[in-house]
């Protein structure tokens, strides 16, 4: 049990420093496109909050009977937002569900990483 506990606090921890390089790279895509490397970083930031998010959940669960709500919530809202933004890129499944899709996806990327590194920051705060 410790080893995923201590799986989970390295991935957990480990997922606020790369948001915050995600955002620091991102910021050049306010005025430009994303490149294609950009982008399976973006998707991989978010393959890694959802295992972030799912193993932190399940661990809270088995082990302490419950998680906080606001807790729960700030993780919740990270990932959906990385998850919903990522499927705007081209040929992305948000993109095609979309009636009118945005031109321009690289603003999109620097605030969803922004946004994703201070909601990240407060679930690991609400987590202690």
């Amino acid at each position: 049990m410790i080893i995923v506990s201590t799986l989970r606090d390295l991935l957990v921890l480990l997922l606020l420093p790369a948001l915050a390089l995600s955002a620091l790279l991102s910021l050049p895509l306010l005025v430009r496109e994303p490149a294609a490397w950009q982008l399976r970083l973006f998707k991989g930031l978010v393959g890694l909050a959802m295992a972030g998010f799912v193993l932190d959940l399940l661990f809270r669960f088995v082990i302490s009977g419950g998680s906080p709500w606001l807790h729960s919530a700030y993780g919740l809202l990270t990932v959906l937002i990385l998850y919903g933004v990522s499927g705007l890129e081209p040929g992305g499944w948000l993109r095609e569900s979309l009636s009118k899709a945005p031109e321009r996806i690289g603003p999109y990327l620097f605030w969803a990483s922004f946004a994703g590194f201070l909601l990240w920051w407060r679930f690991i705060e609400t987590g202690q």
